[in-house]
């Protein structure tokens, strides 16, 4: 089990690096509009489509990494009040819940990819780009998150440790 864990959080590494080069493709991009607009008059007509297809890829790809470091929000109202071995178990249900729903979603945006592919769909930008690629990567990323909160849960079910190296905050949050 333990080379599954280590396998989908290496998975979310990678995924997390592809989401931070599509942040840094945003800045590229809105910088060089910048320059275009200012200094030639002239644009690429793309921005807003590009950098929606980018932030979709920063915020879904990067959500298994984000999981597995601890980094997403939790309130912890209740689960705190209560003994370690239940909040482990709770954790373990909401994060195989999550999976299901999110393989659920991933699920319905295959369909969407397969049925923009068979029907040539494109965007309306002039880029026309084919809709099933921005959908592919979207579906690729809920596929990817859905993985990560599977091995996720299941690790709190098992108590095995998580394969993310344990570093600790240079400002901690209080």
């Amino acid at each position: 089990m333990q080379r599954f864990y280590s396998a989908i959080y290496s998975i979310s590494r990678l995924a997390a690096i592809i989401a931070a080069c599509a942040l840094v493709y945003m800045v590229g991009h809105i910088a060089y509009e910048i320059v275009l607009r200012s200094f030639f008059e002239t644009s690429t007509f793309v921005l807003d489509e590009f950098v929606g297809y980018a932030v979709m890829i920063c915020v879904i790809w990067s959500l298994g990494y984000v999981l597995e470091q601890g980094d997403l929000i939790r309130v912890g109202l209740v689960t705190n009040r209560l003994p370690e071995r239940v909040q482990e178990l709770m954790s373990a249900v909401s994060a195989l819940v999550t999976s299901a729903a999110t393989a659920g979603l991933a699920w319905m945006f295959w369909i969407r990819v397969a049925r923009a592919y068979k029907r040539g769909t494109v965007s309306s930008s002039v880029a026309a780009v084919p809709m099933w690629i921005p959908e592919s990567a979207m579906t690729v990323g809920l596929a990817l998150f859905a993985l990560a909160a599977l091995s996720y849960g299941l690790r709190h079910i098992t108590r095995h440790p998580s394969p993310a190296p344990q570093v600790p905050l240079a400002t901690p949050v209080e």
